[in-house]
């Protein structure tokens, strides 16, 4: 028997664009409630607690509103579920046929109505398999037109992006066109001209804090946009900036003015984004007004290809030898530590293979501790012995560096 001094729960759910599918208002939040609202008044159901995920896809089952709900069932708190129709539950049979095992477990009266589906009428239930088959059918149907759509939007040269990247805007006469946002933009180019200057990604990061510039994502937000538009986010990290978001900048071709679409895909029954190969990337060239000038984006993607692992020591400190500096008898990477003894501070390098073995049973037979600082010096005198030949012997400097690129 159903507890009917339980709560009467009514679910509601809209997805994106169930308006326009749907046919208008019929789906809208407002009259599910009202429609599950009259409907539980004529079972003279009371206690009544709506359960509303709204702008929630029916592919997915961690929404809050129904984990929530599904929650509140095993713990005993809910006698009577109501919803307008079985799509509203979801898109997926078998996550639908576990959730109605757990309202039969837990002696949850279950109602679909439009479906005419009533648990405390076990004829009724005969066909929910099917409803939940063909809703699952029906999502895959549309997630297949939806992708072809896309496909034939993006091999077309538009930007299949819902959002233009930090530094554009979508033209408001057409869409599938981006024009510069200047505001974001000079940071955009400021971000290139200090790395191209020798700054790396961390040194940039504090700059821009030290400035109170916003990251991309506050800004976005800021202006009504991005994917946390409408999310509440730590006002601590407004300025926060990091190396991956700078890494996302600096590799962005679309600040060429290209177009780049499908670098990623999805499972129509998975939220996440997987990255696929560059190979598989469709690139239109020069299609909106250019952001940073193509040959120092490639001078860019050069450095990055060949920048060595820099890592800060145990105070945040990251010395300008870090990922240069390798053993001579492992070839492993040392890595540079502050030694605090005797009252000073000096950076002392050590290989990275024998620290790992701790001195036990080490892959490299010798730390081969040296001073940091020392060589730092040693290799500032030299660069400043050629500098001094280089402007005294021009011809002869030019040549020879002439003869070890032409070596190369």
């Amino acid at each position: 028997m159903n507890d009917y001094s339980k709560i009467t729960a009514l679910y509601s759910r809209l997805s994106v664009g169930d308006e326009d599918r749907d046919g208008g208002e019929s789906n809208s939040i407002q009259n599910q409630k009202k429609f599950l609202e009259s409907y539980a008044r004529q079972l003279k159901l009371t206690n009544i607690r709506h359960y509303i995920d709204d702008d929630e896809s029916g592919r997915f089952f961690d929404r809050s509103a129904y984990s929530r709900m599904i929650e509140d069932v095993e713990n005993g708190k809910i006698g009577v579920c109501i919803m307008k129709d079985m799509t509203r539950w979801g898109r997926d049979y078998l996550q639908v046929g576990n959730a109605m095992e757990i309202f039969r477990r837990n002696n949850v009266r279950f109602i679909a109505v439009n479906n005419g589906i009533d648990s405390e009428k076990p004829d009724t239930l005969e066909f929910a398999p099917f409803i939940n088959i063909m809703s699952e059918w029906y999502a895959k149907d549309i997630s297949k037109k939806v992708k072809t759509g896309i496909k034939t939007k993006g091999m077309s040269g538009k930007p299949i992006a819902t959002e233009a990247p930090y530094g554009y805007v979508k033209d408001p006469d057409n869409k599938d066109f981006w024009l510069i946002d200047e505001e974001a933009a000079e940071i955009v180019r400021l971000i290139f001209r200090l790395f191209l200057d020798g700054k790396n990604r961390n040194q940039i990061a504090v700059y821009l804090k030290n400035e109170q510039i916003p990251t991309p994502t506050f800004y976005m937000k800021d202006r009504g946009r991005g994917t946390c538009k409408n999310k509440t986010l730590n006002e601590e990290s407004r300025y926060k900036w990091n190396k991956a978001t700078l890494t996302h900048i600096l590799t962005r071709q679309e600040y060429c003015g290209d177009v780049v679409n499908f670098k990623t895909t999805k499972h129509f029954r998975d939220k996440r984004n997987h990255y696929v190969d560059r190979s598989q990337w469709q690139i239109t060239e020069n299609v909106h007004e250019p952001i940073i000038d193509r040959t120092d984006f490639e001078n860019v993607q050069r450095i990055l290809e060949n920048a060595p692992v820099k890592r800060p020591n145990g105070d945040g400190e990251i010395h300008p030898l870090s990922g240069l500096l390798f053993c001579k008898d492992c070839g492993a990477k040392m890595h540079i530590r502050i030694d605090y003894r005797n009252g000073g501070k000096r950076h002392v390098a050590f290989c990275s293979e024998y620290h790992k073995g701790k001195a036990r049973n080490p892959k490299c037979h010798s730390p081969h501790i040296m001073d940091a600082d020392l060589l730092m010096q040693t290799v500032a005198e030299v660069l400043k012995k050629i500098a001094e030949y280089s402007i005294s012997n021009r011809a002869d400097f030019e040549a020879l560096v002439k003869k070890c690129c032409s070596s190369d």
